[in-house]
């Protein structure tokens, strides 16, 4: 709106004032240019998102991410600790390792002192055997390894059963890791010949290798698998502790390919694995 105007030495001094409101506001004060939709007359929220004279979307400027802010902030938090906590170990200190990128300045090794762990067993006071049973053959016998359980983590490199033979089996015996479901993850180095299996029932402990090269995960198994067996040929026994469950591990069996658990009891095996860990140079 046009206030006034004077007329000074011939020349003309305008001088105006505008009553502005950016936004779409008809309010007749002058209000900041801040688009906040949650104040009075003061207009929407700006577009988020980039057009072209044409008001075709091209790209979206602004994203409400806070979710994942937040997220990130803790993880940076928790990540900015561990990694200082790692820089402030001395040369020579050692961190047991299981897998990801080896920090900046620190050497892994592997392989170098093997551990050994013997399964919860109280007594070897029972067996199971590889034979007929109702709804099929029974062809695997296996240590399932749940939460919490110490070998969680641990990389096998060799796992022993005990076992003998009744009759003359044939055929050949594996030894594997395998998932909960039964998936192979890894067959041992080596396998059995039934047939030279001792006859005694105070068994013979047989050592299978492994790689060392599959950590275990929560669910896994360490198997022993005979798929040959014939009624009128023999059996293999695998022996186990029937007085213990043991602790966040459940010894299950395969009968005509359907795993269950045999409840209250625990393989006598023994294993060992790689110890992994790196070293502050």
């Amino acid at each position: 709106k046009l206030k006034y105007c004077l007329q000074l030495d011939q020349k003309y001094l305008l001088r105006f004032k505008f009553n502005m409101a950016f936004g779409g506001s008809t309010s007749s004060n002058t209000l900041p240019h801040t688009h906040n939709q949650t104040l009075t007359n003061d207009g929407g929220d700006l577009s988020e998102t980039l057009t072209d004279m044409n008001g075709i979307a091209l790209y979206s400027l602004i994203t409400d991410n806070a979710t994942a802010v937040a997220a990130n902030t803790a993880n940076i938090a928790t990540n900015t600790a561990a990694i200082a906590a790692i820089g402030g170990i001395d040369t020579g200190g050692v961190i047991i390792w299981t897998t990801g990128t080896i920090p900046a300045g620190w050497a892994f090794y592997s392989n170098v002192l093997p551990i050994q762990n013997v399964s919860e067993q109280t007594v070897n006071n029972s067996w199971v055997a590889f034979d007929n049973q109702v709804g099929g053959d029974r062809t695997m016998v296996g240590q399932q390894f749940n939460a919490g359980q110490e070998l969680i983590g641990k990389s096998p490199s060799q796992f022993s059963w005990t076992m003998y033979k009744s009759g003359a089996p044939t055929g050949t015996v594996y030894a594997r890791i395998t998932n909960s479901s039964g998936t192979v993850r890894e067959t041992s180095t080596t396998t059995l010949d039934p047939s030279t299996l001792g006859s005694s029932s105070t068994g013979t402990s047989i050592v299978f290798p492994f790689t060392g090269n599959t950590t275990l995960a929560a669910g896994d198994m360490i198997t022993i698998e005979w798929n040959d067996y014939v009624p009128a040929g023999g059996e293999v026994r695998v022996n186990i502790d029937a007085t213990t469950a043991g602790t966040n591990t459940v010894l299950r069996q395969s009968i005509g390919g359907t795993l269950s658990d045999l409840a209250g009891k625990i393989g006598t095996y023994a294993v060992e694995w790689n110890f992994k860990y790196i070293i502050k140079t």
